[in-house]
């Protein structure tokens, strides 16, 4: 991939003259991902303490409002958080074909950090490597700018295999997600196919005005070996392309371990030993991962270290096939505690024994006194492949009572802790609501500052709510215990008879929790409006507090759903959101927007919004 990489120390006097420089730059770029690192990790501490503070205020006088900002310092650090969310939540360009989508450019505050890296990247490329003429250095001009762009290359390749691994440091130590640094993982790994061309251009270039490519080729091996390198880097990069992926992901993770295998060979063979620590350092970031990865499913697949006494691998769980093809996988006795909104990695040998796919956890880890085991479940949509084959399974399982050996890794994700939060939105689209509903669950049996929380789950037919009825039946019952604001609307967003929501079992009243059924397409505006009006009354008339509504009508706006309860927010609002592409950007741009619109934190009376957005897929 370029002219002479090991040159750098050896073949003519050049060696000496670039390398310490060189070095001292790939020096730099550490010492900036420690200190972007560094300056998360305080941003953590301070929200950790944040959080904690705000809760602990609250326990001592429920009648204040914790999150909103009092002393001088306190509405500093507000406006400048505000000021830093209003530009990083925006998503300016989005699209929501089945193609195009894949195609949507990151939120704006990804593209400003992307912006400054690869500022960072330039300044690093080009200080100090354009000669003039009177250089003393001039007969290596073109030698230089390769060596240079050959360090700012490989030292890059330790970071990308760092932001691969689940168990990395920088996850480790912020508290973010491997799931959202991917991004940054496939985007630096673009930015290295393209310093890469600088690498070897300026060194083809030089081949050329020197007749030397035919010979390069032929008595310098390790020409090729970085050709190749800079081809698997393509390879990777075109079938990392999220069309593909989501095409057939077990065929993309099985190449691309392959692929990243490949390179680091390519690596070692292409760069100088002194180069070389960048290939180990890939390997000690990957191996720390595997082995801590291999290590945490011999102890959970083992039950090693579990209270259980039977020491059968795996957990036997139950299929249950529920209306609109949703599989609900239940584990009965899981010996492991999780966080609302995490993920699990699962293995079903008598489905498809080479196949491991991420599902998010439905349930919460509820623990009593006459019990040490939590029930784990798992909402699946079926689609085709996998999901289909285990959709078809539990039909059958549901005549014969089987259940199946199942093999779990994880629980990975770090969901934002919302419990310091004043008022709560949740949002999501059909399955969207494994995400939403256990972090509901988790809001209204815990102690902290939430006074308001607003649920909207959408859905296309009203079959759709047995996926979670007695989770939301129970949500509403412990919100009224705790006389906490909560309101659940779910829209039914295509037409439906009235016996398939009897069948259900949500008409009507529910002990102290009121159903309003508005079926829009069949009522004129006066009369619905009416009817509606009516039904709010009997609400009000059992709970003020508390409603549970089913609403039959076109899909609701972002508006709708946001800007009322951020609007009669006391305090700092946190909007949640799962489902597909549209929903997630419509919401960062609301978001946003309103943010501005209402001028948080510069002089006004307005909260903060905090959002936090899971979208589907890989």
């Amino acid at each position: 991939m370029d002219g002479l990489m090991s040159s750098m120390d050896g073949m003519d006097s050049s060696m000496g003259m670039f390398t310490a420089e060189n070095k001292a730059v790939a020096l730099g770029y550490w010492y900036a991902v420690a200190g972007i690192t560094g300056l998360l990790v305080a941003g953590r501490l301070i929200t950790l303490a944040q959080s904690h503070l705000r809760r602990a205020w609250f326990q001592l006088d429920d009648s204040k409002v914790p999150s909103r900002p009092e002393s001088g310092v306190a509405r500093v650090y507000a406006t400048t958080i505000t000021t830093l969310r209003e530009l990083g939540y925006s998503q300016p360009i989005w699209f929501s074909g089945r193609i195009s989508k894949y195609f949507t450019p990151p939120p704006l505050g990804q593209c400003l950090l992307l912006a400054a890296y690869w500022t960072m990247l330039l300044i690093m490329l080009w200080s100090n490597v354009i000669l003039k003429p009177s250089s003393s250095q001039y007969a290596y001009k073109w030698e230089k700018v390769g060596f240079r762009a050959a360090w700012v290359s490989v030292t890059q390749i330790p970071f990308i295999y760092l932001l691969s691994s689940k168990f990395n440091p920088i996850s480790l130590l912020t508290g973010i997600s491997y799931v959202r640094l991917n991004w940054l993982h496939r985007w630096s790994a673009r930015t290295v196919f393209l310093t890469i061309i600088v690498h070897w251009a300026y060194f083809f270039r030089e081949w050329v005005l020197s007749d030397l490519v035919k010979w390069e080729f032929q008595l310098m091996p390790m020409v090729k070996y970085g050709f190749g390198a800079w081809s698997v880097i393509g390879w990777m990069i075109l079938t990392g392309f999220g069309f593909f992926r989501a095409l057939n992901h077990e065929l993309f993770v099985a190449q691309h371990i392959c692929a990243a295998a490949a390179l680091l060979w390519l690596l070692y063979v292409h760069v100088p030993a002194y180069a070389q620590y960048n290939v180990w350092l890939s390997v000690a970031f990957v191996a720390f991962d595997w082995f801590a990865r291999i290590v945490l499913d011999v102890l959970r697949n083992t039950h090693i270290l579990s209270w259980r006494t039977a020491k059968a691998p795996g957990y036997a769980a139950t299929a249950e096939a529920l209306p609109g093809n949703m599989t609900r996988l239940t584990i009965a006795h899981a010996d492991f505690t999780w966080r609302a909104g995490q993920h699990i990695h699962l293995c079903m040998p008598t489905i498809r024994p080479f196949e491991v796919h991420p599902f998010t956890i439905a349930s919460i880890p509820v623990r009593s006194s006459s019990t040490s085991s939590n029930t784990l479940e798992l909402m699946i949509k079926a689609h085709s492949g996998f999901t289909r084959t285990l959709y078809n399974a539990a039909k059958k399982d549901a005549l014969t009572g089987k259940k199946r050996r199942v093999f779990i890794n994880g629980p990975w994700g770090m969901p934002p802790d919302l419990r310091h939060f004043e008022t709560v939105v949740l949002i999501s689209c059909a399955s969207g609501a494994s995400y939403i509903v256990p972090i509901l669950r988790r809001l209204v049996t815990s102690t902290g500052c939430v006074a308001k929380l607003h649920v909207h789950w959408i859905i296309r037919s009203a079959q759709h709510l047995t996926w979670f009825e007695s989770s939301l039946r129970e949500a509403v019952q412990k919100a009224q215990l705790r006389s906490m604001h909560l309101q659940i609307t779910v829209h039914v967003t295509q037409t439906s008879d009235d016996s398939s929501i009897s069948s259900c079992g949500l008409q009507g009243s529910i002990g102290a929790i009121s159903v309003i059924e508005s079926e829009a397409s069949s009522l004129s505006p006066a009369r619905n409006e009416k009817q509606i009006m009516s039904a709010r009354e009997e609400i009000l008339a059992v709970d003020p507090n508390t409603a549970l509504r089913i609403c039959h009508a076109s899909r609701p706006t972002v508006e709708s759903m946001i800007r009322p309860p951020v609007e009669a927010a006391l305090g700092e609002t946190a909007v949640v959101t799962c489902g597909g592409l549209a929903i997630t950007a419509q919401t960062r741009n609301f978001v946003a927007a309103l943010s501005d619109e209402r001028a948080v934190h510069k002089g006004t009376e307005a909260q903060g919004i905090f959002m936090h957005n899971e979208t589907y897929g890989y």
